[in-house]
């Protein structure tokens, strides 16, 4: 490492400062962090101005701390705790004060913002670093995944092209190029780099680059598509298509996909539906092949030559189910019954369970489900295979339900019990049927009867934790969740199931976690309006059995309302950590020349926040936020401790030591704040929305082009906005369900309900007493937009 001049007070000083920072920086790279800090501290001593120095200090601390214990796992950061962050913050300002155009320091830097997560800082000082040392290309690798990650595409244009002038002996590098000018939208300057890549590998090629140059000839497709070059497009892919050497493009498939809908732009209906008809052949299940070739075919409203066309293919591709489903769609009245009866006849001869799911979608036409009954009907009453029966009153059954007929639907749903009882999806549909009914903890009883039938399926045992949590049975869902799991140090999977991501159960958890949290708080509040002797013994004296632990309630409200946040946020952890993901493949997707692969990644981590998924755990933990706050005098009053500690009996005492130990037992996720009461207290008591202020701003920051306006995502920012007591702003998504709800379907039937309740929350606001101007002016604002609305 080349030797630079720092301010100090003896140049023979920092040249042993130099030669100990080579020592420490060797011992940083082989992971022994305990060494490395202790060379650093010692090199301080006698330079304390040594900027290299206190930069790696900041990375070292990363890894190692002395006030915490060593992490078993060397490549794991250590609990970054504000203070820790604030240590290392304080080292970087000093390495970069002493020594502002130190490119080892400003790299060093780099390293440490990229270690936690902070790409624009990382950005800024791998430029820095760069500025004052163009000679280290390296560097500017590691800036382009920083600029990756942070979508700051122009910029990346410029550092990758950079980087292939400085290393143009690389596929990868051109690669990586073209890629950058394809996300900024230059798609000539992208054409122009392939281009030159196959020119300088055209007569190199080995057998190694047969799948890299593969792909690399369907990614050139796209970009002449993107470019809306289609006829240019066309062309190439006929010349690929055309190939026979060993360097052609393997993804023929892929290759003729586009072939057929770059034909249909261009309106050459005629050689696209023979393309059609070849795709036909390899995938006789693929739906969009039979409506493009209607398109292709221009019979798209004619009914008659459509089943014509069907019925042909149904004959070349028996064993495809959709020739012989797809007449269904467009026929009617009796010739819709007919056909009906045919396509059904297979099904309940063969006995397939998923019947009712391939003709599920046919229910949107007003008269299907009379005609769907009546047919089968008439095989329910004709069948008589035991086995077959079954699945014709299963059937029957999904019928009914879909109808919202509970009644007639459980009917069924027995009979098909009492004839083959050893059936687990008869079990498991019984259960849904309960769901549905509100009868919850009766639902959960019996999907677990499902599961009993089979303990090796993990589906069913999924089903049943699911269940279980529906219907608030947090024990019971832990118990049999952790049957699958490792549980190895814990007693149960809970902690597994964290660190394995297991979403789905932890949004779950968190749910049935927050009705519990209300469900104690309105108890509470029930026995506030009781006198004391009702609830409490002052003297501390033994209370009767029927009299209820008051003090046992506070924390339980405490505790389920910390650990529902404590899993709601986790949910937003693991999902930033999926983004995270993706920053080391910016250059490793392109040593396998995957370019597709990489850009629908791209692509999905920019709508990563937007799913649905997220839109519902969004919504959740708003509203219970705006719930706290809503409820802020009673909730205090319940978090408040003091007022109960004294008048407990021992058997009081008894029974929250056993509750603690059974909540540590099957709760306990993390070894700090078990019970998240410091959470509650921060968030409750001190009013600290840092939190959810970081939801916010990732949601911002990954989509910058807003929020999808869904039910959930509106929902959330309604209560987002009710929480920082923005109730004008708050409207808006007011409006904007509003106008979800007065369309059709179970969307605007739940849309109502969510409006609903966003109308009493703030009529609360409006009739709520108060002696502020500035609260009372804010009311009639509120009022005026809501009879506006």
């Amino acid at each position: 490492m080349a030797k630079f001049e720092f301010v100090s007070p003896s140049s023979s000083i920092m040249s042993e400062a130099d030669r100990l920072f080579r020592v420490a920086l060797t011992d940083y790279e082989s992971k022994n962090y305990k060494k490395a800090l202790a060379s650093v501290d010692k090199i301080l001593k006698k330079a304390p101005h040594h900027s290299p120095t206190i930069a790696l200090k900041a990375l070292i601390v990363c890894f190692y701390h002395p006030n915490q214990p060593e992490s078993k796992d060397v490549n794991a950061l250590v609990t970054l705790s504000e203070e820790t962050l604030a240590e290392c913050q304080s080292l970087i300002e000093r390495a970069s004060e002493y020594d502002p155009k130190n490119s080892i320091a400003a790299h060093l830097s780099a390293l440490y913002y990229r270690q936690i997560k902070d790409y624009a800082k990382a950005a800024h000082y791998y430029t820095v670093a760069y500025s004052n040392n163009p000679y280290n290309k390296a560097i500017l690798r590691d800036l382009s995944s920083c600029l990756s990650q942070l979508r700051k595409f122009p910029l990346l244009t410029k550092t990758r092209f950079d980087y292939l002038q400085a290393e143009p002996g690389y596929r990868q590098n051109y690669s990586t190029t073209a890629m950058a000018y394809d996300l900024n939208g230059e798609y000539e300057s992208a054409i122009k780099i392939c281009e030159q890549i196959e020119e300088i590998i055209k007569d190199k090629l080995i057998e190694e680059d047969m799948v890299e140059n593969s792909e690399a000839i369907i990614y050139k497709a796209t970009l002449y598509i993107k470019l809306e070059q289609y006829e240019k497009a066309l062309e190439y892919i006929d010349q690929q298509l055309d190939r026979t050497d060993k360097f052609r493009c393997y993804d023929t498939f892929g290759l003729l996909e586009m072939k057929y809908e770059l034909l249909l732009k261009l309106g050459k209906y005629n050689e696209g539906q023979l393309v059609i008809r070849q795709l036909l052949i390899k995938n006789p299940d693929n739906i969009d092949y039979y409506r493009d070739l209607f398109k292709c075919l221009q019979i798209e409203d004619n009914v008659d030559l459509k089943l014509k066309v069907l019925t042909k293919l149904a004959k070349f591709y028996p064993r495809s189910d959709l020739p012989k489903y797809l007449p269904l769609t467009f026929l009617k009245g009796e010739l819709f019954e007919s056909h009906l009866d045919a396509y059904m006849s297979g099904l309940f001869k063969r006995g397939v369970p998923s019947a009712f799911n391939a003709i599920k979608t046919l229910y949107k036409e007003k008269d299907h489900p009379q005609i769907i009954l009546k047919v089968a009907e008439k095989y329910e009453s004709s069948e008589k295979d035991p086995l077959n029966l079954t699945w014709i009153k299963y059937f029957v059954s999904q019928h009914y339900y879909r109808l919202g007929d509970y009644e007639n639907s459980m009917k069924k749903i027995n009979e098909a019990i009492q004839i083959t009882p050893t059936l687990i999806e008869l079990y498991m549909y019984k259960a849904r049927i309960l769901k549905h009914q509100g009868r919850l903890a009766d639902a959960a009883n019996e999907m677990n009867t499902a599961r009993r039938m089979d303990l090796q399926d993990r589906f069913v045992n999924t089903k049943t934790v699911k269940y279980y949590f529906r219907a608030n049975m947090i024990e019971e869902a832990i118990k049999t969740a952790s049957l699958f799991t490792k549980n190895d140090e814990e007693p149960t999977g809970v902690k597994d199931l964290h660190q394995v991501q297991a979403c789905w159960f932890i949004a779950e958890y968190a749910e049935a976690l927050a009705r519990l949290f209300k469900e104690k708080l309105s108890l509470f509040q029930e026995l506030e309006k009781k006198e004391p002797s009702a609830t409490a013994n002052d003297d501390g004296g033994n209370q009767d059995d029927d009299e209820i632990n008051i003090h046992l309630i506070k924390k339980q409200v405490s505790a389920y309302l910390g650990l529902s946040l404590q899993r709601f946020f986790s949910i937003f952890s693991i999902y930033e950590e999926y983004y995270d993901d993706q920053f080391d493949f910016h250059f490793y997707a392109f040593r396998k020349g995957t370019f597709r692969a990489y850009h629908e990644t791209i692509q999905w981590s920019d709508e990563l926040f937007h799913q649905p998924f997220i839109g519902r755990i969004y919504s959740d933990v708003m509203t219970l936020l705006q719930y706290t706050v809503e409820n802020k005098d009673l909730l205090e009053r319940a978090l408040d401790l003091s007022t109960t500690t004294t008048r407990r009996s021992k058997k009081d005492k008894k029974d929250e030591i056993k509750w603690k130990e059974s909540m540590l037992k099957y709760n306990k996720v993390y070894d700090s704040d078990s019970l998240a009461t410091q959470l509650v207290e921060n968030i409750v008591l001190k009013k600290d929305y840092s939190r959810i202020e970081k939801i916010e701003n990732l949601i911002k920051v990954q989509n910058p082009s807003g929020k999808p306006e869904t039910i959930d995502f509106l929902n959330g920012q309604f209560n987002y906005d009710l929480i920082e007591g923005r109730y004008v702003v708050a409207l808006a998504s007011l409006r904007k369900v509003k106008e979800l709800a007065r369309g059709g379907g179970p969307t605007a039937e739940r849309a109502k309900l969510v409006l609903d309740e966003m109308t009493r929350k703030l009529h609360k606001f409006i009739d709520a007493p108060s002696d502020d101007p500035k609260i009372q002016s804010l009311q009639k604002i509120v009022k005026l937009g809501l009879m506006r609305n």
